[in-house]
């Protein structure tokens, strides 16, 4: 009966630590310089810096049994979860390695907040030459921009990567009809907006009922 109890105290303990050392991280996955051959060749730069052996790290060795599919992730952003192993080499020493149990591409993060855009094209519809068009998070829970003729402003409410906008409130300037067309459809389509994605250099915000996105590019304010 000792040994059992024995046994299943380890058991036990056995199980917390490999629950522990258990990780989900996101971050650019990144080929590596492999040192002598004691590199996997691959690591993973990370987001938010973890703590791994009472250490502080901002990116971290990555490994699987399948690593030929790193390759099309190189330089892309990924979530990943595995497990914390540990090496020994000649040159490098003990190191921590995540040995890959799954691994995928995600959406870059970005803040809206503070940010200012250039609307490209409208769901596919393009835009007018010359007539501006901006989408703008001035603090949080607020948006405004320029329809095409009138200043817009009101309400954002933004969780994760899902958006809200609107009701949005304008000013009653007059401008030629194709301006004002254009306009209208911009503002219908942000206040139906559901969520938003960044594919650099372009952010895309879905609208309900719209096949295609509402494409930006960030608007950069000279230096005075």
């Amino acid at each position: 009966m000792r040994i059992l109890r024995i046994l299943a105290f380890f058991c036990i303990c056995f199980i917390a630590i490999s629950a522990e050392q258990k990780r989900t991280v996101t971050g650019k996955l990144t080929r590596v310089m492999a040192i002598g051959g004691e590199s996997t060749g691959w690591a993973i730069e990370l987001d938010s810096a973890i703590r791994v052996d009472d250490k502080t790290v901002h990116s971290i060795e990555v490994s699987s049994s399948e690593i030929t599919k790193f390759g099309s992730l190189d330089n892309k952003q990924v979530k990943a979860t595995g497990t914390i192993s540990h090496r020994h080499g000649v040159e490098r020493g003990d190191r921590s390695i995540l040995d890959v149990s799954s691994i995928r591409e995600i959406s870059r993060a970005i803040s809206l907040a503070g940010s200012e855009w250039l609307l490209e094209d409208l769901a596919g519809a393009g835009v007018i030459d010359n007539v501006q068009a901006t989408l703008a998070f001035p603090e949080a829970g607020k948006v405004s921009g320029k329809g095409s003729c009138n200043r817009f402003f009101g309400p954002a409410k933004i969780d994760g990567n899902a958006i809200q906008l609107g009701p949005l409130g304008s000013t009653r300037m007059a401008c030629p009809e194709a301006v004002m067309n254009q306009e209208t459809k911009y503002l219908n389509a942000l206040q139906a907006v559901e969520r938003f994605e960044w594919k650099g250099p372009y952010l895309l915000l879905h609208s309900k009922g719209l096949e295609k996105p509402l494409r930006f590019t960030r608007l950069v304010t000279p230096k005075k």
